[in-house]
């Protein structure tokens, strides 16, 4: 039988949630693509070359931890990076639709979504204000989000809403110290006060469905 936190209640054997090391190394791979984002901007390499170069770096890790660990625990892996990343759906749109609903609220001269051309152009889909670069980057802002969701499932998803929302504000933190060089804001309050809202919503949406998952997967095998 397993507890809320997925621990094997009453038996000896090994806990069925895997050790804290080992879901943060899965946890950490899972951030491949962000990963690349920032070693772009700090080593200013080509972002497809380093976000192949994490990807590979990211599989292998995976693979290595996955052949330590036991097939239960192995199996409680899986469920928890389904969870996060099926939570990270539903808080991916509440993250976009948040920071339109403030703009469109308060006027706001900044355009939030813009970067997704920008890193459609940073990937090699050509100029930013072709359609082919914001489909890319589209494209890669989704990934991000899922990866992040994914991420937190593995590590966090019996957490619940305020780690969430912690996990969002570490997101908000990577982004205000690298976007607004990258993108020539000028407006850096505004654009703090539309990412922070759209962090904290996403990151609340995402913890609060993990947890709920996760009680499920929980009850599920309990049962």
């Amino acid at each position: 039988m397993l507890d809320e936190s997925g621990t094997t209640v009453g038996a000896p054997a090994r806990p069925h949630r895997p050790a804290l090391p080992a879901r943060l190394v899965l946890g950490a791979a899972c951030c491949a693509t962000g990963a690349a984002l920032v070693a772009h901007f700090l080593l200013g390499l080509p972002l497809m070359v380093l976000v192949l170069t994490t990807a590979v770096l990211a599989v292998a890790a995976w693979a290595v931890v996955l052949r330590r660990l036991d097939p239960a625990v192995r199996a409680v892996v899986a469920r928890r990076a389904r969870i996060g990343c099926l939570a990270g759906v539903p808080a991916l749109v509440a993250y976009d639709l948040s920071r339109w609903l403030l703009v469109e609220a308060t006027s706001s001269p900044i355009r939030p979504f813009e970067a997704w051309r920008a890193f459609g152009e940073l990937l090699g889909a050509g100029d930013r204000a072709g359609d082919a670069a914001f489909a890319a980057g589209f494209a890669f802002h989704v990934v991000n989000g899922l990866s992040f969701a994914t991420a937190f499932g593995v590590v966090l998803a019996h957490r619940g809403v305020l780690a969430g929302i912690a996990w969002g504000l570490l997101l908000e933190t990577a982004m205000v110290t690298f976007y607004p060089g990258w993108l020539g804001l000028k407006a850096l309050e505004e654009f703090v006060s539309i990412t922070v809202v759209g962090h904290v919503v996403y990151g609340a949406t995402l913890g609060g469905l993990a947890l709920r998952g996760w009680r499920r997967y929980v009850a599920d095998v309990s049962a």
